[in-house]
């Protein structure tokens, strides 16, 4: 499986140290994009929620992760997902460090208390534990994690590492508060026989684990889930046999991320966790399936569950393949697309990630032609764990891989396709400066494009004498607004692009009533805002 960004881990203290476990415990990331959704059992669904039986579908580029059916507590590989922050990379592995609870004879209350257990230590990560040491832009430094809220600005200044002159011991005491009343809100819902509220803000986890509970719990209380449990799992593994067992593995994480004290870790390695994975998606088959393919099918599962090793995994990859041919089987391409590598070449989608491409770069894969599904496929193979869009990703890669033509088309395909987010205040607040800096629209992306790729000639994509230089800006309704630049201001703009700050207007060089154009068309905006009409 993919291990996870390195960067990710370095954001903070408490992020250092869960990766550290993670790297003890074998637990890793799937690429989302990369992964195959297999359709789920009718049987397994909740009442009123056959919705949930189709698989997710690209928009314009991004494929959304449905909570439902994307993300289960018994899957100890964490989820990658481009479009998400980068907060979700030390989430997620320290929801497979934790694990989960489970026990043949469970009820749904069970089930309910066991996911909001589940979740209490990643959320306490991701609004509290992770924010010590964490670096945030100037606008939100001390301030917190920022909800529902986004920052490219933020981003950024993780990206740099934690802060070493900072040692902020009052998020992690807010953090760890939170889990242990968490926890114990949780074991008293046990003695009462209904759910004990602790609400912080609009963190409710008992509400999160009903709503787990009321999805999964028809695919928790299957035969299929047993055969699971009791096949798949070993002592140690993940798997708690209990609420108390489990909320004691809640307080060792914990005591590990805030003070430093030993974790044990997880047992099995890399391969087990693949098993487990691979296994499941087995079993989900044989939910659905009947005849005379169920005891050959009921043979791989058997022996991927005893061997849970590569050697084990190979044989089961190929004895489906065999299967494949003689029985109505999913493709054994989709089947094993987990979003890792997998022996003999299995492991992702190229399906998937041509489906996504047709949502976002459609004339790059048109002038493609015949070549477009192994241009797909080379590029598959080196798409990495990147917060970046799908159209954004294969337009880099077309720099160095395809002709300069289809690179430039791709490039703007991309910038179409995945425009940066509305400058809010630029929108909002127009032109009413204060002071003379000036600063770049901060949703504006800027193009050289060396060939006619605007238009959408049935012929080759001729190269132009002159660059073609475009500013593309996010202009607030979904639409990208594209202008196209003279040479000295494309200079000017990306001058200030690069920098990332403002400047006095009079040092870009710019003469007035160019300056003033800019300033109509929303390219360069005041970097302070005024109150007063005379400013």
């Amino acid at each position: 499986m993919h291990a996870f960004p390195k960067n990710e881990i370095e954001r903070s203290p408490a992020a250092r140290v869960v990766g550290e476990l993670a790297e003890a415990s074998s637990i890793g990331l799937f690429h989302f994009e990369h992964r195959a959704a297999l359709e789920l059992p009718e049987v397994w669904l909740p009442p009123g929620r056959a919705d949930l039986v189709a698989g997710p579908e690209w928009r314009s580029g991004v494929l959304p992760e449905s909570k439902y059916q994307a993300f289960r507590h018994d899957l100890l590989i964490g989820s990658f997902h481009p479009g998400h922050r980068a907060k979700w990379t030390t989430h997620e592995l320290c929801h497979g460090l934790v694990g989960f609870a489970w026990r043949p004879d469970a009820t749904p209350f069970f089930l309910a208390v066991a996911a909001r257990l589940a979740e209490a230590l990643p959320v306490g990560l991701w609004y509290y534990l992770d924010e010590a040491g964490l670096r945030r832009c100037e606008r939100h430094a001390g301030g917190g994690a920022l909800h529902g809220s986004f920052c490219r600005d933020c981003e950024e200044a993780a990206n740099l590492g934690a802060d070493g002159g900072v040692e902020d011991r009052a998020w992690s005491t807010l953090g760890a508060g939170f889990v242990e009343r968490e926890v114990d809100a949780a074991m008293r819902s046990v003695q009462d026989g209904r759910m004990v509220s602790h609400r912080l803000g609009n963190l409710d986890l008992a509400s999160d684990g009903l709503a787990y509970a009321g999805a999964h719990s028809r695919r928790l209380l299957s035969p299929e889930f047993h055969r699971f449990a009791s096949d798949f799992f070993r002592a140690g593994e993940g798997m708690h046999q209990s609420l108390e067992a489990l909320s004691c593995r809640v307080a060792e994480v914990l005591e590990g991320i805030v003070e430093g004290r030993p974790v044990e870790p997880l047992a099995g390695d890399t391969w087990v966790r693949v098993a487990q994975d691979v296994g499941w998606r087995l079993l989900t088959l044989a939910a659905e399936i009947d005849g005379e393919v169920v005891e050959p099918l009921s043979g791989l599962i058997d022996h991927l569950a005893d061997g849970r090793d590569l050697s084990a995994l190979e044989r089961v990859v190929e004895g489906y393949v065999a299967l494949h041919e003689d029985y109505e089987l999913p493709e054994p391409s989709e089947m094993f697309a987990v979003g890792y590598d997998l022996p003999l070449g299995y492991g992702r989608s190229v399906d998937q990630i041509y489906a996504g491409l047709e949502s976002c770069s459609p004339r790059t894969l048109i002038r493609l032609r015949e070549g477009a599904p192994e241009a797909v496929s080379e590029f598959l193979a080196s798409d990495t764990l990147t917060r970046i869009p799908l159209g954004k990703r294969f337009a880099r890669w077309a720099q160095g891989s395809l002709s300069s033509e289809l690179a430039d088309l791709a490039a703007l395909e991309a910038a179409l396709a995945h425009p940066l987010p509305a400058d809010e205040e630029a929108l909002a607040l127009g032109g009413s400066g204060r002071g003379e800096e000036l600063r770049l629209d901060a949703s504006v992306v800027l193009l050289q494009l060396n060939h006619d790729v605007l238009e959408d000639p049935v012929g080759p994509l001729q190269p132009l004498s002159e660059p073609l230089r475009l500013a593309c800006r996010s202009a607030g309704d979904g639409q990208v607004e594209l202008a196209e630049l003279e040479p000295l201001v494309f200079e000017v703009l990306q001058g200030l692009a690069d920098t990332g700050k403002p400047a006095p207007a009079t040092s870009l060089g710019l003469e007035p009533e160019m300056l003033e154009s800019l300033r109509a068309h929303g390219l360069l905006v005041p970097e302070r805002w005024s109150t007063d009409n005379d400013a």
